[in-house]
């Protein structure tokens, strides 16, 4: 299940992540820039302070704000206008336009709704769902492939394209659940799904009824440190019942005009408390180094969507098309495949095609496709059944067992399951002897004795071919030629014979290999790179003298185990 989830909204969803994630990276940059650029405060200034020396620069003053980067807005009116612009707070003075830069504007709203409003904000909520299932999935393939959670940095092997999607998922998958799981929880939010417990304004008679007292001399506001300071919303002159609105990072507070006396505060709650600590993780705002790091991990997600492509295309290029596939419902021979990277989908072409030029009916379906009630001319069914991990289903054989076991009865026709895998590793087939044992207790007929292949061994596939071919009277030689890795020519530069007068001849050959490219080097993957437990073929083009020939490797990695 867990590839299933990881796999379809990687596959599906791929382009809107790839947005979601590069304007994310994008956006993350700007909270820093932000802070770098804002004029700071000093510790001992207080929010009296700051507001007294913006209102003598701008006596209409209408409100001040300050973001967490630690930069200062005010908004005003200037002869009937309205305006407004970043405040350098040792001055009071103007010193930048209050708009956002433009491309950070249009990054926001494509980030946010892919510049299409509500409907584009549901969609970016689906891509973060999307995102959040593929990074739980993910965290538990890679701990599978791992060999368990305590060997979760373990050292990886195998394609590149396989090394590189699981490296980057070890290091990004903390910053990508985090991000997805605050902007599911953002967009909530804004579409008012979550409690909204707002400070209530106090009544107008609590007011002093006076008017005019200098801000710079509140003693309330003095109390108040720049630093914890969000938003001073300043009241009407002539409206003698208005009140200064306080906002800061502890809670709202209502102050009179006349006597700057503290009217009403109100603490923040402790949901209010959660949705800004999400806003901030989400954001970057008010925390640029954590924004910068989440914004570098979101960079992951186009080379892990490149890499899982070329992974899932690898398997379904590997997975071969089978001529002549009947319909179940007239094939005498049901062809039942459990593969995981696609090998196993080869052995069963080659005894489809046996099977069809001895003159049966054949219909090959995954495992997961298992229904016996449109079997009506079946006289067997053969299982080829692939292990994924430690006894894990592969991908193709996803349900298997549960359709076998919701069964009343077993099916009135004989089966044979044939396992492969790697006789290396504990879990040796177990799948496929699972699916044995479900069978046998449900009481279904074995047509011949459950067998093994080990590591696609040919001769093994042939001896149970054999095996079948008695059982059901047909000559069946399955010959199958496995597909073989990619190779390099190198060339043999000497070769010492021993042991030939004690008849335990021993040859020493040694080879030159390639140049490898500057890239090769970098990315671990120049010939002759080998580490413990890689898997090395030699090839001799014709004879095994001075010249040249095919070198092949296959390293050996947990993925060794299916097939």
């Amino acid at each position: 299940m867990s590839r299933l989830i990881h796999r379809w909204p990687g596959l599906i969803a791929g382009l809107l992540l790839l947005v979601l994630s590069l304007s994310g990276a994008a956006l993350s940059i700007f909270p820093a820039v932000e802070r770098l650029s804002s004029p700071q405060a000093t510790a001992a200034v207080s929010v009296a302070d700051v507001a007294g020396r913006i209102q003598a620069a701008h006596p209409e003053l209408e409100q001040i704000r300050r973001a967490p980067s630690g930069r200062i807005t005010a908004y005003w009116f200037e002869n009937g206008a309205a305006q407004a612009a970043m405040i350098d707070p040792v001055t009071g003075q103007s010193i930048a336009s209050a708009d956002p830069h433009p491309v950070e504007r249009w990054l926001t709203n494509l980030h946010r709704s892919l510049v299409l409003g509500d409907g584009g904000r549901m969609v970016t909520a689906a891509g973060a769902a999307a995102m959040m299932m593929l990074a739980i999935s993910g965290v538990v393939l890679v701990a599978r492939r791992a060999g368990g959670w305590q060997r979760w940095f373990s050292p990886m092997r195998g394609p590149l394209s396989g090394r590189l999607h699981v490296e980057i998922a070890r290091l990004a998958v903390a910053g990508l659940l985090l991000s997805s799981a605050t902007a599911l929880w953002m967009t909530a939010s804004t579409f008012d799904l979550l409690p909204d417990e707002a400070a209530s304004p106090i009544a107008q008679t609590d007011a002093s009824g006076r008017t005019g007292m200098a801000v710079a001399d509140m003693a309330a506001l003095r109390a108040i440190p720049v630093a914890e300071l969000r938003s001073l919303s300043f009241p009407t002159p002539d409206d003698a019942g208005a009140v200064f609105t306080l906002k800061t990072d502890q809670g709202t507070g209502y102050i009179d005009q006349g006597d700057g006396k503290l009217l009403a505060w109100t603490d923040l709650t402790g949901w209010q408390l959660v949705s800004e600590t999400i806003y901030m993780l989400h954001t970057g705002q008010g925390a640029a180094t954590l924004g910068l790091v989440l914004g570098l991990m979101a960079l992951g997600v186009p080379v892990m969507a490149a890499t899982g492509f070329i992974l899932w295309l690898a398997v379904w290029r590997g997975r071969p098309r089978i001529r002549g596939n009947v319909p179940a419902s007239r094939a005498e021979t049901i062809l039942l495949v459990g593969s995981e990277s696609g090998t196993t989908w080869g052995f069963a072409a080659t005894l489809h095609a046996v099977l069809s030029k001895a003159g049966q009916t054949v219909h090959a379906v995954p495992m997961s496709a298992f229904d016996p009630a449109r079997y009506g001319r079946a006289r067997r069914i053969l299982i080829l059944a692939a292990t994924y991990g430690d006894g894990d289903a592969p991908a193709s054989a996803k349900g298997f067992l549960e359709r076998m076991n919701a069964l009343a009865a077993a099916p009135a026709i004989p089966m044979a399951v044939l396992g492969f895998g790697d006789r290396s590793f504990p879990g040796y087939c177990a799948y496929a002897r699972a699916v044995t044992e479900t069978a046998e207790r449900k009481g279904w007929e074995t047509l011949i004795p459950f067998d093994t292949v080990d590591r696609q061994s040919p001769q093994d596939f042939a001896r149970w071919g054999r095996s079948l071919g008695a059982a059901t009277g047909l000559d069946l030689d399955l010959v199958h030629q496995p597909v073989q890795p990619a190779s390099i020519d190198l060339t043999l530069v000497s070769r010492r014979d021993y042991g030939a007068e004690v008849q335990a001849p021993t040859v020493i050959l040694r080879f030159a290999l390639p140049q490898a490219a500057l890239w090769q080097r970098l990315v671990g993957c120049a010939p002759g790179n080998f580490v413990a437990g890689d898997l090395l073929g030699i090839c001799p083009k014709v004879r095994l003298f001075p010249g040249s020939i095919r070198w092949l490797r296959a390293a050996a990695t947990a993925s060794s185990r299916s097939s």
